[in-house]
């Protein structure tokens, strides 16, 4: 790694090149501005990153190097990450979960939907169906983002209880940590509004014994009807995408009226925080608001209405 330049070479053989960008800090504002570069050949070498911050770049697949010697790369078929050193105060970074990784970001969505719920650790990693070792890590880097507090049971001295500071700070963190793509398809399944889609989605479910929960505006219109939805969105598993296929017998087509878009869910456990109306399974409030946030538009107006709901 030079000043300029930084070259990897595997068994002698040069395999990637990068242009290196020195940074003394590594903000969480840093790291969105360079996941909207899309440029594969640059790599951040840091002094200070908060893990949010790291997170993000992550997910962008932007390598980086930190001064206490933490390593990301991910160039297909190679992918390296290496730990920093401990800096001998709690947990060290390499046990330390980024609080709004894949599966840990259950914890944050468990708290944001359970108001002012205080649960032990062991009672939220059984909710979050997470071991007790990676929803305390987790707690704790929430905890050092000053998001959570971490107090000791007044009935039982062994056992610590979790509390949101601010549900409004931990919302806006968890919009921030988990811009993740997502992989889509729209369809054509026939019906000409929302509702003879929903109805379809619905048959098709009972039929076929899949597992689905609206999003986006069209489930949000279930829990706070703000603006009225056009199409429908819903999030289905992934091991699931043939069998709706066979289900539906949909065409590829643009969104547009009476259109039907499946998510795919990164994470099978929203599926379980999914909630039911009128016989529609519908995503929780925190996907719903998450999925009218990014859609922007006249969405945002049905974001808001859910965080007014939500009390967030």
């Amino acid at each position: 790694m030079g000043e300029r330049r930084a070259n990897l070479y595997m068994e002698g053989e040069k395999v990637g090149s990068f242009g290196v960008l020195h940074l003394a800090d590594l903000t969480v504002a840093v790291a969105r501005e360079l996941r909207q570069l899309e440029d594969g050949s640059l790599l951040v070498r840091y002094e200070r990153s908060s893990p949010e911050a790291r997170t993000l770049l992550r997910k962008a697949a932007i390598p980086f190097v930190g001064g206490d010697g933490e390593v990301y790369l991910h160039l297909p078929p190679l992918h390296v990450e290496l730990p920093g050193r401990g800096s001998g105060r709690g947990s060290p970074p390499s046990q330390r979960p980024a609080p709004f990784a894949l599966r840990s970001s259950r914890v944050s969505r468990w708290l944001l939907l359970n108001g002012i719920a205080e649960p032990t650790i062991r009672e939220l990693s059984e909710a979050v169906e997470l071991s007790e070792s990676v929803t305390s890590r987790t707690v704790a880097a929430l905890a050092e983002e000053r998001l959570v507090e971490v107090e000791v049971d007044r009935a039982d001295a062994r056992a610590r209880r979790v509390r949101v500071r601010d549900t409004g700070a931990l919302l806006d963190a968890f919009d921030r940590g988990t811009g993740r793509r997502v992989r889509s398809s729209t369809w054509d399944v026939g019906g000409r509004d929302v509702e003879k889609t929903i109805d379809r989605l619905q048959s098709a479910a009972t039929r076929g014994r899949l597992d689905y929960a609206l999003g986006g505006l069209s489930g949000a219109s279930f829990l706070r009807r703000a603006v009225e939805p056009m199409e429908v969105e819903a999030w289905i598993v992934r091991g699931d995408y043939d069998r709706w296929l066979d289900k539906l017998t949909p065409i590829a087509a643009r969104r547009g009226p009476g259109r039907l878009t499946v998510n795919l869910l990164p994470d099978p456990y929203l599926l379980t925080l999914a909630w039911s109306k009128e016989g529609v399974s519908i995503a929780d409030p925190l996907q719903l608001y998450l999925d009218c946030r990014r859609t922007g538009e006249r969405a945002l107006e049905a974001a808001d209405a859910i965080r007014k709901e939500m009390n967030w």
